[in-house]
């Protein structure tokens, strides 16, 4: 399912946290149908939970398939106008930062 649908951030705010604390220096993927951007930065999907999510998530692969757009040689993605984001360097940076394997299959 969507992990940002507001049922399914209770249950992975605290799994999150866990697996942090547990393993702090693995990477946490999450994939997405809505916008880091336009989406959850701003509030409007998921609201403070979304936000708290955030702190958790290393690589963000957001946007939804589209299926016009499908592309079976793009790395960790489906369709073409998917980004892979690092997140904790967009929080930090106040603009969307591309995760460094993605650069070349997506201009900003």
């Amino acid at each position: 399912g969507e992990p940002f649908e507001p049922q399914n951030q209770v249950g992975l705010i605290p799994l999150l946290e866990r697996f942090k604390s547990e393993f702090p220096n693995k990477d946490v993927w999450c994939y997405t149908g809505y916008l880091f951007d336009k989406d959850l930065c701003s509030g409007r999907v998921g609201g403070e939970n979304a936000k708290k999510m955030l702190e958790y998530i290393d690589i963000l692969v957001d946007g939804k398939f589209i299926e016009e757009q499908k592309n079976l040689r793009l790395k960790f993605k489906g369709s073409k106008n998917q980004r892979i984001i690092n997140v904790s360097k967009s929080l930090l940076n106040g603009e969307i930062v591309l995760w460094e394997g993605d650069k070349e299959n997506n201009k900003l």
